[in-house]
C-alpha cells in the first residue's frame, strides 16, 4: 500500500515542496501507526477503526511492516488457520508446510482462546510447523492465547511444532500433537520463555516426542507453570553451553524420562513428576559436559525396575556428567542411582549426589562416583493425591536448613515450620507444608477472637488462647467449555478461597492429579464428562466438596 499511497499523494504535489514534504511526513505517520493486523478479517475484537488492517493470510500478516521500526500486532479470529503453502515470504526458507515470520520488529500475536483459535499445516514433511528462526526473521515474537496443533500428516516421530529464536515468548498455549512423537517446543536462541503452555497428544494415536527442548549450542529456555502430558523425553537440553531452566512444571504419563541433560544444563525447580515405568533424571555427555539440578522436585514412577537418576557417558570423550539433587522426593523406582562410564585417561567422569532428599540409597556403578550421604532418608513420605506433605510425613522440615527457594510449587512461602517444633526448615518435594494459621484477633481484647480469612469467620478453632485452621477453602471454576463440546477440547480456569492453595483435578473417572489453571485436555472421545476440581490450603486443609462442571462432547 505504501508506494501507491506515496505515489498518489506525490502526484499532487504541485503548490510548493514545504507543502509535499507535510505530504509525506503525513502518509508515513499514517503507515507507522497501522500495526493491528485482523486475520482472517475484521471482527469485534479487532475492529475497522480506520488504523487495523484485515489480512485473510496470517503468513503475510507475519511480515507485513516488519521493518518500519514500529511493533506489530496480529489478532486472529476464531477458527482454524491452516499453512497450505499457498503464499510464502520473499525471504526465509520458504516451506510450504511452516509458518515463517519475516522482519526485525517486535510482534504479538494473539488469538481469541485456547480451542477456539488453532494453527496447523496441511504439510507432510518433518518440519517445524512454526519455525521463528528462519534466515529472514529477527523479530522477537510472543505467541498468545491459541492452540498450536501438529497434523497426524507428518511422519510419525518427526516434525515439530515450534522452534523459538531469541527473545520469543509462548504464553496461555496449548500443543496438541495428533501425530506419534512429534516434538513441543524447541530453542535454538536465548531469552525464551515459555510460560502457562500445555503439551499433550491429541486424536487417536497423537503422543508428544520430546516435550522442552533447549537443542542447539547456547540455547536458552525457560519453562513455567507448564504441563507435559504423555511425553517421551519431558524436559531435555542436548547443546554445548544450552540451558534450561524448568519451574513449577507438571508431568504426567512422561514414558522414557522426566528430565535428560545431553550436554548443557538442564534445571528443575518447584516441579512435579508423575512417570510411567520411566526414568527420573538422565544425565550424559559426550565431548561436553552433560548437567542436570534438581531442587524441591516431586518424582513418583508407577513402576519398574529402573533408577531414580542414571548418568551415563555414551564415548571415550573428555565431557563431565553430573546430576545434583536436592531436597526432593523419589519414589516407586526399583533403585537410587546407576552410573556407567568407560575407563580411560582423559575420559570424563560420572557424578551422582543427592542431598536432604527422600529416595532409595541402592544402585548400580560402573565407573563414576555416587554420593547420597547428606541428609538423605530413604522412607515413604505419605504423599497425599496431589503429591503434597501430609500432617506427620517424614519428608516436613527435612530439606536442607541453610537458605534456598523462598516459595514452593502453589507459591507459598518457603521455609516455614511445618511440623510445629518451633524451627522453620525446608521440606522436601514440590510442596511446602505450612503451619497452623495463627489467630486473628478483635479489639477489644481479649477474648479473642478469630474471624477466619478476609474477617468472614470460621476457618478456624480456638483452645487455649491459640486458633488452629481446621477448615478446608472454597474452589470455585471460573470458565469451563458448555453443555456441548464439539471439539473433543476442554479448558476449565478455577480458584480458591485462600491464597496460596494448590488443586488437583479429576476427569470422569480417572484419578485426582495435581493441576494448575487454566487445565486443559484434548482428545476427548463423545460422551458425558464431569470435571472436578479441589483445592488446599497452606495449612494442608482441602475442600469438603470439589467444585464440578459437566458438559457432553457429542458424536462427530
Amino acid at each position: 500500500m505504501l508506494p501507491l499511497v506515496l505515489g498518489r499523494r506525490l502526484g499532487r504535489c504541485v503548490l510548493t515542496v514545504a507543502t509535499c514534504f507535510v505530504a509525506l511526513a503525513f502518509a508515513a505517520d499514517e503507515h507507522a501507526r497501522a500495526t493491528t493486523f485482523c486475520v482472517p478479517t475484521f471482527s469485534a475484537a479487532c475492529p475497522n477503526n480506520g488504523s487495523n488492517v484485515a489480512e485473510p493470510i496470517l503468513e503475510k500478516a507475519m511480515g507485513l511492516n516488519g521493518t518500519d521500526g514500529v511493533p506489530d500486532q496480529i489478532l486472529v479470529a476464531a477458527g482454524t488457520v491452516v499453512e497450505d503453502g499457498g503464499f510464502e515470504p520473499a525471504s526465509g526458507f520458504k516451506d510450504p508446510a511452516s509458518f515463517e515470520p519475516v522482519g526485525s520488529d517486535p510482534l504479538t500475536i494473539v488469538g481469541a482462546g485456547t480451542g477456539a483459535t488453532v494453527l496447523t499445516t496441511s504439510g507432510s514433511g518433518n518440519v517445524y510447523m512454526l519455525n521463528l528462526s528462519n534466515n529472514g526473521n529477527s523479530r522477537a515474537i510472543a505467541i498468545r492465547d491459541l492452540t498450536l496443533q501438529v497434523p497426524a500428516s507428518f511422519p510419525d516421530g518427526l516434525g515439530s511444532t515450534i522452534l523459538l529464536f531469541n527473545g520469543d515468548v509462548l504464553e496461555g498455549v496449548d500443543i496438541v500433537s495428533l501425530n506419534k512423537e512429534s516434538d513441543g517446543v524447541s530453542s535454538v536462541g536465548v531469552g525464551n520463555l515459555a510460560k502457562r503452555v500445555a503439551l499433550s497428544g491429541g486424536g487417536a494415536e497423537g503422543l508428544i516426542g520430546d516435550g522442552f527442548s533447549a537443542g542447539s549450542s547456547g540455547a536458552a529456555l525457560t519453562v513455567e507453570d507448564s504441563e507435559v502430558d504423555g511425553a517421551s523425553w519431558a524436559l531435555v537440553t542436548s547443546g554445548t553451553g544450552s540451558h534450561l531452566v524448568a519451574r513449577r512444571v507438571v508431568e504426567t504419563g512422561t514414558r522414557t524420562y522426566g528430565a535428560i541433560g545431553s550436554e548443557g544444563t538442564l534445571s528443575v525447580e518447584n516441579s512435579i513428576f508423575e512417570l510411567d515405568d520411566a526414568i527420573g533424571l538422565f544425565g550424559s555427555a559426550a565431548a561436553q559436559d552433560g548437567t542436570v539440578e534438581a531442587d524441591h522436585v516431586t518424582v513418583v514412577n508407577s513402576g519398574g525396575s529402573g533408577p531414580a537418576l542414571e548418568g551415563k557417558k555414551f564415548s571415550s570423550t573428555a565431557g563431565d556428567v553430573s546430576i545434583d539433587v536436592a531436597n526432593s522426593i523419589f519414589r516407586g523406582f526399583g533403585s537410587g542411582y546407576r552410573t556407567e562410564t568407560p575407563f580411560g585417561p582423559g575420559i570424563g567422569i560420572v557424578s551422582i549426589s543427592a542431598r536432604y532428599s527422600n529416595l532409595p540409597s541402592n544402585g548400580s556403578s560402573m565407573g563414576g562416583t555416587v554420593d547420597f550421604g547428606t541428609g538423605n532418608i530413604d522412607v515413604d513420605p505419605q504423599l497425599t493425591a496431589d503429591f503434597s506433605l501430609p500432617v506427620g510425613s517424614p519428608s516436613i522440615d527435612a530439606g536442607d536448613p541453610a537458605a534456598g527457594l523462598v516459595d514452593d510449587f502453589a507459591g507459598a512461602p518457603r521455609p516455614a515450620d511445618g511440623n510445629g517444633d518451633g524451627v522453620a526448615i525446608r521440606d522436601q518435594g514440590a510442596f511446602e507444608r505450612q503451619p497452623p494459621m495463627p489467630p486473628v484477633c478483635c479489639d477489644p481484647p481479649p477474648p479473642c477472637c478469630d474471624q477466619g480469612e478476609g474477617g468472614q469467620g470460621g476457618n478456624s478453632q480456638q483452645s487455649g488462647g491459640s486458633s488452629v485452621d481446621l477448615t478446608g477453602p472454597r474452589t470455585k471454576v471460573l470458565a469451563g467449555p458448555g453443555s456441548k463440546l464439539a471439539a473433543g477440547k476442554a479448558r476449565f480456569r478455577f480458584s480458591s478461597s485462600e491464597a496460596g492453595s494448590s488443586f488437583q483435578c479429576k476427569l470422569g473417572k480417572g484419578k485426582p492429579k495435581p493441576c494448575i489453571s487454566p487445565k486443559r485436555y484434548t482428545g476427548l472421545a463423545p460422551g458425558r464428562y464431569v470435571f472436578k476440581v479441589w483445592a488446599t490450603d497452606a495449612a494442608g486443609n482441602k475442600s469438603a466438596k470439589p467444585a464440578k462442571k459437566r458438559f457432553r462432547v457429542p458424536a462427530a
